[in-house]
């Protein structure tokens, strides 16, 4: 504004800027900083044109206030509209229940697995299941079948790394 007169609001915006923080803070609710709605009316304010033929400059404020309060709840309304929706978008685009390819690559992944654990030898399947299914230690189940737990360890992972083997090269992974 230099080389400009001052626009004819100026004094009373910075006069009543305590009352106006005041209003603003009443009618826009604690979801808005007052001081940030301050700064945008006077941005408002400061693109007038005509801002000389204001009668009532103190009035105009606070009716310039009113409707950027309205404004802004709009645009909340408006937001939180968006919102709501991009979230039932991202919900029923991610439902976690699987489709159709997805049940049938697990349901081959499944009788892969069954075909491998069919090829390891009873005992070690055994052992396998009652670690994983029936959640015993490995110190139980070695005491179970009368050997070391390092045993048990042993068996279980090679028999592990089989089963991955074959899950991941099918039969032409190696015994």
């Amino acid at each position: 504004m230099q080389g400009q007169a001052e626009p004819p609001w100026l004094d009373v915006f910075l006069a009543n800027r305590d009352e106006l923080i005041a209003f603003l803070r009443r009618k826009a609710g604690p979801r808005h900083q007052p001081h940030d709605l301050l700064h945008e009316l006077f941005i408002r304010m400061s693109c007038l044109r005509e801002a000389r033929g204001i009668d009532n400059p103190k009035a105009y404020l606070f009716r310039a206030a009113a409707n950027l309060v309205i404004d802004t709840a709009r645009a909340d309304r408006h937001r939180d509209e968006k919102m709501a929706a991009v979230a039932t978008d991202y919900l029923t685009a991610h439902d976690p229940a699987p489709d159709a390819l997805q049940a049938a690559i697990d349901r081959d992944r499944l009788r892969r697995l069954d075909r491998a654990l069919a090829k390891l030898p009873e005992e070690t399947r055994a052992m396998i299941h009652l670690l994983r299914i029936d959640g015993l230690s490995y110190d139980a189940v070695a005491r179970l079948f009368g050997v070391s737990k390092s045993t048990v360890e042993k068996r279980v992972a090679k028999a592990l790394r089989h089963c991955r083997e074959l899950l991941e090269h099918g039969d032409t992974a190696k015994p």
